[in-house]
């Protein structure tokens, strides 16, 4: 088991030491450099839409909206990787998948569940790769019990060609990997120990199970397409070919906390940008970066480098709800909500630690919920 220790007060020291730089970016304006466009997805009137927003001489302003993005229900499945999204609803028991790809700006649109009733089966997870989408769901049979399967469609046809894998428990998410799908799997009504199904896409089969134990609550992908299974003690690294797994474990309440994010980027490095709750902070819901080969976590809570003015009245931050980072400005882009307003929200741009820097914030029609940079 490989063990790597973890020192609470490098957060602390980085996150007061943030604190301490954000006073003086108060009097210095930051010059930006690179011009940069960002896509972001935002929420509003329970409906999803996608805008860009770019940088400017006065800072962020918005660029224009995404035409082909403007029915997603805010309630519909979402699956994103560092360069694509995909959204799953169902409207009227009719199930669309919706993909775009913000390197170039390609949208996608196919029907889902022509030969059966959308509403007669339940989602629950959802993977996409540049060529196939793979969706899990369970239907209730007659007189047995219920039926896992996971349907293969791909992405380059605008009409449903699919492919069906049976599984004989009950998915819970999934990641892809090396021409591969991990099927993270819940044995719900004998040992409540959950699995890993893996899913060859050249053979549409599973070809393999691997047991993960108890607690097993989520599955990413590294930089380098590892497969990371999230525990709230440790987490598991898992080699996509070999299926060689090792052990990261954290120290006594350090635990970074990744389990309960609703949204994550993963840079070129390897770094895991995501939203971290901390119950004792004045906005729970924070903005923190893990470090996977440090097996260390820097925490930006948003009172240690804004003042209460700006906390509570010029940005009125209620929670982050989204995160990016721009690689070529170094930028860590963060989507927040607004206090008592559930459609409005914006972002703030920063340096990350160990040079902090407040940036720029730009206020938005809508709480942004996915991030790209472009």
């Amino acid at each position: 088991m490989k063990i790597y220790k973890y020192v609470a007060c490098f957060v602390l020291a980085l996150s007061f030491f943030a604190c301490d730089k954000s006073s003086e970016q108060v009097e210095e304006e930051i010059p930006i450099t690179i011009d940069a466009d960002y896509t972001v997805f935002l929420q509003r009137n329970n409906q999803l839409s996608g805008v860009v927003i770019a940088s400017s001489d006065d800072g962020l302003v918005v660029k224009n909206t995404l035409t082909s993005f403007n029915t997603i229900p805010a309630n519909a499945l979402k699956y994103r990787t560092s360069t694509n999204i995909s959204y799953y609803s169902i409207s009227n028991c009719e199930a669309s998948l919706q993909w775009y790809t913000a390197k170039n700006s390609i949208s996608k649109s196919i029907s889902l569940f022509t030969d059966i009733d959308p509403c007669s089966i339940e989602i629950l997870a959802m993977a996409h790769t540049d060529e196939i989408v793979a969706v899990a769901y369970e239907r209730e049979l007659l007189g047995k019990d219920k039926e896992f399967m996971v349907r293969l469609n791909t992405l380059n046809a605008e009409v449903e060609n699919k492919t069906e894998i049976s599984l004989d428990k009950k998915p819970i998410a999934i990641v892809s990997s090396s021409n591969r799908l991990f099927v993270l799997t819940l044995n719900e009504y004998v040992t409540d120990e959950f699995h890993l199904s893996v899913i060859d896409l050249a053979e549409e089969a599973v070809i393999l199970e691997l047991d993960l134990g108890y607690n097993a609550f989520r599955l990413f992908t590294n930089n380098t397409g590892k497969i990371i299974v999230s525990y709230p003690e440790l987490h598991t690294t898992i080699d996509p070919i070999t299926l060689e797994k090792s052990y990261t474990t954290y120290g006594e309440n350090t635990e970074p906390g990744f389990i309960t994010t609703t949204d994550f980027f993963v840079d070129r490095l390897g770094r895991f940008y995501f939203q971290k709750s901390v119950p004792t902070a004045e906005v729970v819901e924070v903005p923190a970066i893990y470090d996977f080969d440090k097996n260390s976590t820097v925490v930006y809570l948003f009172e240690n480098f804004l003042t209460e003015t700006e906390l509570n009245v010029k940005y009125n931050i209620a929670a982050a709800t989204s995160i990016a980072y721009d690689e070529e400005n170094n930028y860590v882009l963060i989507g927040y909500q607004k206090k008592g307003q559930i459609d409005k929200g914006g972002i703030l741009r920063i340096t990350p630690a160990p040079d902090f820097k407040l940036i720029d914030n730009i206020d938005l029609e809508g709480v942004p919920k996915t991030i790209f940079t472009k």
